[in-house]
């Protein structure tokens, strides 16, 4: 298989993978975004009914006690006023007080102010208006006066008895609007005269009273004798209106038919539930423009409004528009799903990576394992052949020969078959270790051994060429050790097997055990051709052979034994060579304590 198409299928997965988590998360970001809309827009519908709902109380309210003049021929007492109103000042927390108006000329200003000084025992006291300061002074000279006469509750607002209310330019556009079409009229955002924190914005709403129903301007104007009103402040509604409301929704009060810079009227936090109105330091409004507003309002609300438009809402009351501007909630909650969607979609893509990676290992394994053992059965075959041939020969001229052979020559033929006999049953060994290893069935089984006599008995197992010589040397060799005597012996065998093959005759080939405070360290070292640097990465390769062997016969196979024994006791071999001088080749052992 080429390094492209072994890669294809983990190629295909990861991008079909990727691709299908990515549809998904966007798709399940779309859905959580459309429901966090559609509980977004659920929540500013139930705030805005809310509102709508208290502000329509209130209406019925004022037409209620516009009923109550009309039954009386507009004959109302103060003290049937108070009765009337008692009850719905007491239900309705959201009113800061009801009153009566009544229109007055000037003409009336005395007999009207003697009355008011005689009704509270306060000599001095008269219609009033505020100055440029702020405070209660006596009303200047005016065609007409429409002061406060009846007020309930007395306690919280004494200071507007006589208060002329068109002495101001905010609540005298609302007489005149509600005294020309004869319908509720609200006020601006103002001041109260009972209330002087700067920080509280509050309106008014009127509902004018005349002698007998009038069907044009002039009429009204004619007859109108003055107004019932209620006095609200903002805070007071709003929280009256949420009180019983979860919700977690911040949003402006805006005043839509006010002046672009008196458009604010107050901002509600839905943490505390309360409403302030010292908002207008971080709100700026732009000369001919709207209203801009402070920074945490321009988040985007994408994830919450699917247009502008649904981020407001708008009510109406006494002829005027009051616009609710709609924040995305200060710590939106991370788009779980979306972000679940993603991570399960990253897993499982992992997992059938993973899975096809081992799926494709297992199966590269078989084949690597396949093949091993189609060239380990090309191999013995081949090489068994020749020792195979060498038996059935001599054996064939023993038999044939033998009473013409001299005991001499009976003797090198026995040997001969005995050799070729040794070098099958090597071969044999060394093929079933290998494909033991490799189908991992090939176990462990350490034992004590006593290690110069086990070194001693491999290296007597040797054969060694004409002159050549083995020596042992170690100073800690006469010691008990822990291994397993077949993996060890083959390791040994092998290496000792090798350097006696590649070395020239009458060479020493030297076996050095040495000990480390981890380690036992075997090292073989011979005098022979050497291995070439370019071999030496491969030279642990199964039936790898290095250029410069000439005509040594060999199968490839001893150093691949003798590293995968090494591996098996948790060793490795390394090798160091300058050809032609020589090989040494080091099995590291970890030792036992």
């Amino acid at each position: 298989m080429s390094g492209r198409s072994r890669y294809l299928p983990a190629a295909l997965i990861l991008g079909l993978g990727l691709g299908t988590t990515l549809v998904a998360t966007v798709w399940v970001g779309r859905w959580e975004r459309l429901s966090r809309q559609n509980e977004f827009q659920k929540q500013i519908n139930n705030l805005t009914t809310a509102l709508q709902r208290t502000t329509n109380r209130y209406n019925e309210l004022l037409l209620s006690m516009g009923d109550l003049y009309a039954a009386n021929d507009h004959d109302v007492t103060e003290p049937a006023f108070s009765r009337f109103v008692q009850r719905a000042i007491a239900t309705y927390p959201g009113i800061q007080a009801l009153e009566w108006a009544p229109l007055l000329s000037q003409r009336d200003r005395t007999t009207y102010e003697q009355w008011l000084q005689a009704k509270t025992g306060r000599p001095g006291l008269g219609i009033t208006e505020r100055n440029e300061a702020g405070e209660l002074v006596p009303a200047l000279e005016r065609s007409s006066y429409v002061p406060v006469t009846f007020l309930e509750p007395w306690s919280t607002n004494e200071a507007a008895l006589g208060y002329d209310l068109a002495s101001d330019g905010t609540r005298r556009i609302a007489l005149q609007r509600a005294r020309d079409t004869g319908e509720k009229a609200a006020t601006g955002r103002i001041q109260l005269v009972q209330d002087r924190a700067e920080n509280q914005y509050s309106f008014l709403v009127f509902l004018p009273v005349y002698r007998q129903p009038a069907r044009n301007v002039a009429r009204r104007r004619q007859l109108l004798l003055g107004y019932i009103l209620g006095v609200f402040r903002v805070a007071d509604v709003v929280e009256e209106s949420l009180a019983d409301l979860d919700n977690e929704i911040d949003f402006y009060i805006l005043d839509q038919t006010a002046r672009v810079n008196e458009q604010l009227l107050g901002f509600y936090d839905a943490e505390t539930q309360r409403v302030v109105s010292d908002v207008g330091k971080a709100v700026q409004v732009p000369s001919g423009g709207a209203t801009r507003l402070p920074t945490r309002s321009r988040l985007n609300p994408a994830s919450f409004c699917a247009t502008g438009l649904h981020c407001t809402a708008t009510i109406s009351l006494g002829q005027r528009e009051w616009q609710l501007l709609f924040l995305p909630p200060r710590y939106p909650s991370p788009p779980w799903a979306a972000i679940a969607t993603a991570i399960i979609g990253l897993l499982i893509t992992t997992i059938l990576l993973v899975y096809l990676t081992r799926w494709q290992s297992e199966l590269r394994r078989s084949r690597e394992l396949s093949d091993l053992k189609l060239r380990l059965f090309s191999m013995a075959s081949h090489e068994l052949r020749t020792p195979l041939s060498v038996i059935s020969v001599s054996a064939q001229s023993l038999g044939t020969n033998r009473d013409s052979l001299s005991p001499q020559q009976q003797t090198t033929t026995i040997e001969r078959i005995q050799l070729a006999a040794r070098r099958m049953g090597q071969l044999v060994e060394d093929i079933l270790m290998l494909t033991r290893a490799e189908a991992g069935k090939l176990e462990v089984n350490p034992e004590i051994l006593e290690l110069g006599f086990f070194c001693r008995q491999v290296c007597d197992q040797i054969q060694l060429q004409p002159g050549q010589a083995l020596v042992l040397e170690g100073s800690d060799i006469e010691t008990k050790v822990y291994f397993d005597k077949k993996l060890l012996h083959s390791v040994l065998t092998n290496l000792l097997s090798n350097a006696a093959k590649y070395s020239p005759p009458h060479c020493p080939i030297r076996l050095v055990v040495t000990a480390t405070a981890d380690n036992w360290i075997f090292q073989v070292i011979d005098q022979g051709m050497g291995i070439p640097t370019a071999a030496q990465e491969k030279v642990f390769e199964a039936f790898y052979r290095g250029a410069n062997v000439g005509q040594v016969q060999g199968t490839g196979l001893g150093l691949a034994v003798a590293k995968t024994c090494t591996e098996l006791m948790a060793g490795h071999l390394s090798v160091e060579s300058e050809p032609p001088n020589g090989t040494c080749i080091t099995a590291t052992l970890p030792r036992v304590h």
